[in-house]
């Protein structure tokens, strides 16, 4: 596996690392060798994660951004695979090209790629306006990484139907051969961790609506704040707590903006930042709702996870979300974009506790159909295909 994020080895973890630590350890845990590359700024070295072999290579350019980084890492994971014994497939996902320069030969084993959501499709959503010309640079060098990679692996792996069939009408991927697989987690892990302390800063009154991502306009953020503002006229006591990290934004941050949104309200928005597992989840685990109303999303990690710990969940419709939850069974979908309907929704759940807790214990039942176990025996099918193709 190839992947610049992996707790508890990288600083900032999301979706995509908390998906490959779990998959590394369930398919370790069925008896195959499993190594991870993952970029550090550390000094380079190869640690041993209860049977996982884990390979911190030195970030190229650290403390940079992460889409200068992308060509050096590309080449850097290239160098690290071909310095490794005798493996059978290597799995990266495309954002960032992370094997695009393995991509060019594949002489070693094929190369399988989780399509994620690529920069390409991330734009068309919320294109990058007025930005700086070095900026612009980067993310057509991204792009180009992304969709070359994709296009020359031996087999995909998407997490829904929605960002397969994005994928394919922005790429040529005809012969590439594809399968849907969802996202899955850790249900033992993420259950069992959510019984720890939230963040010190954590609200001890609410009710508490909870946000989980990071703080950018892709996620809805900006629609959440303005949903609220109508939804504290109606419920002055309610909090709304935001945790994910803080991403520039006009010049600014996110956080500076929606502070500016909030406006008479922002005491009753509490920006936690960044969380690692062992305070995120016992932070959801409080909420008495948990709202992500995203423009897009490939999947949604983060939703599962909520719904994994009983949380009744506001979602939008029209991507990912769509291919695990069931509008009016573990919570609502709303339209993206859309904060009245938004905010209709928040306070009806908010006003309905019989409901909530009911969409709560379904959410919870329906989640454990996505645990890592039955994921990987489908990854791990797909492996044996590709590797013997």
């Amino acid at each position: 596996m190839v992947t610049r994020e992996l707790p508890p080895f990288t600083n900032y973890t999301g979706g995509i690392g908390r998906r490959y630590a779990a998959l590394a350890q369930e398919i370790r845990r069925r008896g195959h060798d499993v190594h991870v590359i993952v970029s550090t700024a550390a000094e380079p070295s190869i640690r041993d994660a209860e049977g996982v072999i884990v390979h911190l290579v030195r970030l190229p350019t650290r403390g940079r951004a992460w889409t200068v980084e992308d060509l050096p890492w590309a080449l850097a994971s290239d160098a690290a695979i071909r310095g490794m014994d005798r493996f059978d497939v290597v799995l990266a996902a495309e954002w960032g090209g992370n094997a695009w320069s393995y991509s060019r030969r594949r002489r070693r084993a094929p190369l399988v790629t989780n399509l994620a959501t690529s920069l390409e499709q991330i734009l068309a959503i919320t294109p990058m306006l007025a930005a700086p010309a070095r900026d612009r640079l980067q993310a057509a060098i991204q792009m180009r990484l992304e969709r070359s990679q994709t296009q020359r692996s031996d087999t995909l792996i998407a997490c829904s139907h929605a960002i397969l069939d994005w994928a394919k009408q922005l790429w040529d991927l005809e012969r590439v051969p594809a399968e849907v697989i969802p996202n899955f987690i850790d249900l033992e892990r993420t259950r069992s961790l959510a019984q720890g302390d939230p963040p010190s800063d954590m609200p001890e009154k609410g009710p508490l609506v909870v946000y989980s991502g990071r703080l950018e306009e892709r996620k809805g953020v900006r629609d959440l704040v303005r949903a609220m503002r109508i939804v504290w006229l109606q419920i002055p006591e309610a909090q709304l707590v935001m945790i994910g990290r803080n991403d520039p934004f006009a010049g600014g941050s996110m956080g500076d903006t929606l502070r500016e949104i909030a406006g008479d309200h922002a005491g009753s928005l509490h920006l936690l930042g960044h969380q690692p597992p062992e305070r995120l989840f016992p932070a959801l685990a409080r909420a008495d709702l948990v709202v992500m109303p995203s423009m897009w999303e490939a999947f949604g990690i983060a939703a599962l996870e909520a719904m994994a710990l009983g949380r009744a969940c506001i979602l939008t419709s029209g991507s990912g979300f769509e291919e695990f939850f069931r509008d009016g069974v573990d919570g609502e979908l709303v339209e993206p974009r859309d904060s009245a309907a938004l905010a209709d929704a928040i306070v009806g759940l908010l006003g309905d506790d019989p409901r909530r807790r009911a969409c709560g214990a379904a959410a919870c039942e329906r989640a454990d159909g996505y645990g890592v176990a039955p994921s990987a025996a489908r990854y791990l099918d797909v492996f044996a295909r590709a590797a013997g193709g």
